[in-house]
């Protein structure tokens, strides 16, 4: 072991993480502006329990702490993926294909990029062949007892530690479009997300170009918040789509969906959540820009599949041209346009 730290190179790069083509020699004081490359990787079961190591205390650096599942720095010729396929296999004779895997999250230090992969995956401890010169024992713990051993001084002081095991829960919520979104009746909490969608849209909106028409908006919807006429969809804590609406004068008031989250049903599940609470015996209506104006051609076409038909032309409360459209409800069912939603 000795020798192989003595010659293991490292390949050299440049704070833009570009290779310089020089190496560097594992031990020696890696020169100010060169930077090389590590990777850890943390194993983590359905049970939500990582599987940790404890360092030999003969090794150089936290020895005898507990630590992540493996860790350790790329050789010359690795890229990070192949770097933490090697430390699984020399650490814990461990075969995790990563080819395809990318860093769930990279962290700088003054001397270079630590690549970070979550893997869920079940690994039976018995299996597992480890490293003697590395590694004296592994085991599977979950955050509390992780967090407690790290308050006790006996796991290596990682100041993320308390996040990790939420990573891989954010990574489904927000980078997975095929993540659940979730449509209800918006709660208090939802009222910011909601107004910064709200910012987001107002051009669509006329009434709500100024700073105080956005207020008397905010006010107007905690107002229906509390009555129970708010309905959103959120994915993850984030509004992207909000829907106000009137049971007493079966109005629909307002609609809009996050442009980053169109194309995905959110309206017409937002509008079947309203169209619930509707009463059944009156036509369901909504204001909407004229069929000449072009802010109209997306919510018509929308109001349009849903069944709604023309109405008379007016002027919104704000001043500006709209037009009424009607939906006509029956037991519960759109007459028109109920086949286009399915």
């Amino acid at each position: 072991m000795e020798n192989r730290e003595k010659t293991e190179l490292w390949d050299v790069y440049t704070k833009e993480r570009v290779k310089t083509g020089k190496y560097h020699v594992r031990g020696e004081k890696m020169p100010q502006g060169d930077y090389h490359l590590a990777i850890h990787v943390c194993i983590i079961n359905n049970k939500n329990e990582m599987l940790i190591q404890r360092r030999q205390p003969f090794k150089d650096g936290w020895p005898n702490m507990w630590d992540l599942t493996v860790g350790g720095s790329a050789v010359a010729g690795d890229t990070s993926s192949q770097a933490a396929e090697r430390e699984l296999f020399e650490e814990l004779g461990l075969k995790i294909d990563l080819s395809d895997a990318v860093p769930d999250f990279t962290i700088t230090f003054p001397a270079g990029f630590d690549d970070f992969y979550i893997v869920r995956r079940e690994v039976e401890i018995s299996e597992l062949t480890l490293q003697q010169e590395e590694v004296q024992a592994v085991k599977w713990a979950g955050k509390e007892e992780i967090l407690r051993m790290q308050e006790e001084g006996t796991f290596v002081p990682y100041w993320f530690l308390d996040k990790l095991f939420d990573l891989d829960t954010w990574y489904d919520t927000y980078r997975n479009e095929n993540s659940k979104i979730r449509v209800g009746y918006a709660k208090a909490k939802h009222l910011n997300s909601w107004m910064n969608l709200a910012e987001i849209v107002r051009d669509g909106f006329p009434g709500l170009e100024t700073k105080e028409k956005m207020l008397d908006y905010r006010n107007t919807v905690i107002k229906n918040i509390e009555r129970g006429t708010a309905v959103c969809a959120v994915f993850g804590n984030m509004v992207v789509g909000i829907l106000l609406f009137s049971r007493k004068s079966n109005i629909l008031s307002c609609m809009a969906v996050h442009p980053e989250f169109r194309r995905r049903r959110i309206a017409s599940r937002m509008f079947a959540q309203m169209l619930a609470e509707m009463d059944k015996s009156l036509p369901v209506t909504v204001e909407t820009f004229r069929e000449e104006d072009p802010k109209g051609d997306v919510p018509r076409a929308f109001y349009e599949k849903m069944g709604f038909v023309k109405g008379e032309l007016s002027v919104s409360s704000k001043g500006y041209p709209t037009q009424k459209l009607i939906l006509e409800i029956s037991c519960g069912r759109i007459k028109k346009g109920d086949q286009n939603r399915r």
